[in-house]
């Protein structure tokens, strides 16, 4: 197999998955790891030696991998552990990639085996409550404010004659997840300094209020146009505002901190 079939292959099986199972985080993970591969393509050459244990290795990740959606692991099964084993199989069969590209399967893998644990899922639990509670505070100041007539009370809204619960799937906290990881990978690409890095993590604030302006937007919809409104525009306007959210921040830290590391006379140089 050549490398951009499996680039294709990567963002192909992902799409596939995510439209059989619906999971956020494997259409997330997916696309930063085909993001990763392309970003660090240069850097990944064919395979042209392959031993006996690496191709035992490869074969056996790729034939282990259906097991992980043939069974529940848990509740449900993880078509995220079965894209990154059968990738990674792959991967161990066709190609020499840096260290970086070959540890973020297995890395993927533990994630999604350790999200299904009791203590990891009690931890997520808690944490989403915290962002439910953060956001639903900050709906009710901005419903205030507008002056709209939305009744809300802790995390329910009263909508004309509906009700909408501002929920777990509501709280942000998988869109403050990808926002980290995502940063993470450009600092590592970009070989950030400190003060750049900071700036980038940063960002991930942001992603509360953002939220929180998301289902205000949401309840003003269901309030002046009905809830099947609300619920059509429900799936597609946070990963527009997301994606709009991350260009301008991103635009605005990288600028600011190439402007920093300018010295009076337009040349680069480094800022104590």
């Amino acid at each position: 197999m050549d490398f951009k079939k499996y680039l294709v292959l990567s963002v192909l099986l992902g799409a596939v998955l995510f439209v059989a199972y619906r999971s956020q985080f494997l259409v997330y993970f997916s696309l930063l790891y085909a993001l990763l591969l392309y970003l660090e393509r240069e850097s990944i050459k064919p395979l042209h030696r392959r031993g006996t244990l690496r191709l035992a290795f490869g074969v056996a990740l790729i034939l282990i991998s259906p097991v992980f959606l043939a069974f529940k692991i848990g509740t449900y099964p993880s078509p995220v552990s079965f894209y990154f084993l059968f990738m990674w199989g792959l991967l161990e069969l066709s190609f020499e990639a840096p260290l970086l590209i070959r540890t973020v399967p297995p890395a993927m893998v533990a994630i999604a085996m350790a999200m299904r644990t009791d203590f990891l899922k009690r931890v997520l639990s808690k944490t989403s409550e915290l962002f439910v509670g953060v956001t639903s505070k900050l709906v009710e100041v901005m419903i205030k404010i507008s002056g709209v007539p939305i009744e809300i009370r802790g995390n329910v809204a009263t909508v004309g004659s509906g009700i909408v619960i501002i929920g777990s799937g509501c709280s942000g906290l998988d869109a403050f997840i990808l926002y980290i990881l995502a940063s993470l990978l450009l600092i590592y690409l970009r070989k950030s300094e400190r003060k750049e890095a900071l700036l980038l993590l940063a960002g991930a604030l942001g992603i509360i209020p953002l939220n929180a302006v998301r289902i205000f937007a949401l309840l003003f919809i269901g309030q002046r146009w009905g809830i099947p409104f609300l619920e059509l525009f429900h799936s597609h306007l946070g990963d527009l505002m997301f994606v709009a959210y991350v260009f301008l921040y991103w635009k605005w830290a990288l600028g600011r901190s190439k402007n920093k590391r300018k010295g009076p006379n337009g040349s680069s140089s480094e800022v104590p």
